[in-house]
């Protein structure tokens, strides 16, 4: 049916699509496969430096991809045809993505990235969370973080623009539209 979305909560939006977003399968192995390199370090400063930067160079990333979308979200809604395309486009990754685990029934979920790519960024994490520059590491983990960014919006790229452009539609300030980003992160 209709949905005005003037009149809906915008933070319990918020809370619900980032909800579904942060279950990202292209983005959950990545994380898991870190997070279990990470526990296995002896040096629990750098264990936690290295996973505080990965975590807040992916917010970084994806906040930045979201205004980048707001901005032009905030253009193109108020054009009637093109709020039924980018519904229509997330719909149709929605039907693309479930019919294509109901074929597959693949376990990780994620089919951006193939078997060997997913060995290679493995490889790559062990190589840099045993690294004994803690800048090297860094810069591995900041890498791996905006790189899995890109896949992961590659898999659900539909959630955070239609967020942004509910948030477009209701006329919010940039703080409004700041802080609404942040709760759905």
């Amino acid at each position: 049916g209709n949905v005005d979305v003037k009149k809906v909560s915008i933070p319990l939006i918020a809370v619900i699509l980032g909800f579904i977003d942060g279950f990202n399968p292209c983005a959950l192995w990545v994380l898991l496969f870190l997070i279990n390199m990470l526990l296995n370090m002896k040096d629990k400063k750098k264990m936690w430096i290295l996973g505080l930067t990965f975590l807040l160079t992916s917010a970084l990333i994806y906040l930045l991809f979201m205004v980048a979308w707001l901005n032009v979200a905030s253009l193109l809604t108020s054009i009637v045809w093109i709020r039924t395309l980018i519904g229509l486009v997330a719909i149709t990754g929605a039907i693309i993505n479930i019919v294509s685990y109901i074929k597959t029934r693949k376990t990780d979920g994620c089919t951006v990235v193939n078997e060997k790519k997913r060995n290679k960024i493995f490889t790559k994490i062990k190589k840099f969370t045993q690294e004994k520059s803690l800048l090297l590491s860094l810069i591995g983990v900041m890498t791996l973080a905006a790189s899995v960014n890109v896949v992961e919006l590659a898999c659900s790229a539909g959630l955070p623009v239609m967020f942004t452009s509910i948030l477009s539609m209701n006329n919010l300030t940039l703080v409004e539209e700041i802080v609404y980003i942040g709760l759905y992160m």
